[in-house]
């Protein structure tokens, strides 16, 4: 123990002895060294802090580049089929079963009892003529992400989809999800943090977009180096704390769309699968000949922000070179607008092209 130690010392030498993580681990060691106070009796604890450290930044980067899962054994994965795959999850008995029956047609075991889904079960949604995977996976509760209740191979699973609909009866099973999940490295319904970094030649960190900072430039400085970044120029784009840079720099984080489905309130089905399939991150479009109704029964998928001319590509590579124009309707202020090939396509949209 260093001689008179400050209070933010003592909060992240917390922070270690509670870490559960090499990465948590390293991180509060950096804020230790950072606080610890400069003299002669702490020269030891100084070296201490830093070969620990240099060691701990080996096991983060072996675990990212080995790209080893927690747990092994058994996996829950299941091969993507349709356009995208969506996990469903939950509490025991939040009516994962039952939505799967009914957006699918797959039945599975519904019962009183907790525990009934112990592996997934797929099912195909047919949302306009577009097929969507739903995996139902068995129910996440309060450990899961430490091994509780085949966790691990649960979170893994997860992790592999493209999006998550989560079920829940209560606010706190809803906490609960959120609490696991990002125990696992899966942040919901949030986007990476802002910031942009140049890792140079040069010495030093340079820091751009300061007024951004919610906390001292020490401690982001203290947080770049605990990931062994000292020589950098490092952007700001948002407002940022130390630990959100943290999350920006730990590449192990997947960030993933939810919808969070309260198993009391009523749905619709049909809306309840549009939702779900505007979490894949994909577009259904139509097409139209002219003096003809829109092609219903054949959509083409996309990605959400393509254009026309990446519509047109899709359909033949040489459509887009010789389009004359093209009629848009649905997102347009006033049906069959013309539109430019840059225009940017919304779900649903019908498509007269004329080459």
């Amino acid at each position: 123990m260093p001689v008179n130690p400050g209070v933010e010392y003592l909060q992240a030498e917390e922070k270690y002895h509670n870490a559960r993580t090499s990465e948590e681990k390293l991180l509060a060691l950096a804020e230790m060294l950072r606080t610890i106070p400069k003299h002669k009796q702490t020269e030891n604890i100084r070296k201490e802090f830093t070969r620990k450290m240099a060691k701990l930044r080996e096991e983060v980067e072996k675990e990212k580049t080995s790209g080893a899962k927690k747990g092994g054994g058994q996996t829950f994965n299941v091969k993507k089929e349709g356009e995208a795959q969506i996990a469903i999850i939950g509490s025991p008995n939040s009516g994962k079963s039952t939505l799967l029956l009914e957006l699918t047609g797959v039945q599975t075991e519904i019962a009183p009892y907790p525990f009934t889904t112990k592996e997934p079960v797929v099912g195909m949604m047919n949302y306009r003529e577009t097929l969507i995977q739903l995996v139902e996976m068995p129910a996440i509760i309060d450990g899961s992400s430490d091994g509780k209740a085949s966790g691990i191979q649960v979170l893994s699973a997860i992790r592999n989809a493209d999006a998550i609909a989560i079920l829940f009866m209560a606010e706190e099973d809803k906490k609960t999800a959120i609490k696991e999940l990002e125990k696992a490295d899966i942040f919901v319904n949030r986007e990476k943090p802002k910031v942009i970094i140049k890792v140079g030649e040069y010495k030093g960190i340079s820091l751009g977009g300061t007024q951004f900072l919610r906390e001292k430039p020490e401690k982001i400085t203290a947080t770049l180096k605990a990931f062994g970044i000292h020589n950098a120029s490092v952007l700001f784009q948002e407002p940022c704390t130390s630990e959100m840079l943290a999350r920006a720099l730990n590449q192990k984080i997947v960030y993933k769309k939810a919808l969070f489905i309260n198993q009391f309130e009523k749905h619709e089905t049909q809306e309840l699968k549009k939702k779900l399939f505007e979490l894949t991150g994909k577009i259904i479009v139509f097409t139209k000949k002219p003096g003809e109704k829109a092609d219903t029964a054949t959509p083409l998928v996309l990605d959400q922000g393509s254009t026309v001319e990446d519509f047109a590509k899709k359909l033949h590579k040489d459509l887009a070179k010789n389009l004359r124009f093209v009629r848009v309707w649905g997102s347009t202020k006033f049906e069959g607008q013309r539109v430019s090939k840059d225009y940017i396509l919304q779900n649903e949209d019908i498509i007269e092209l004329t080459a």
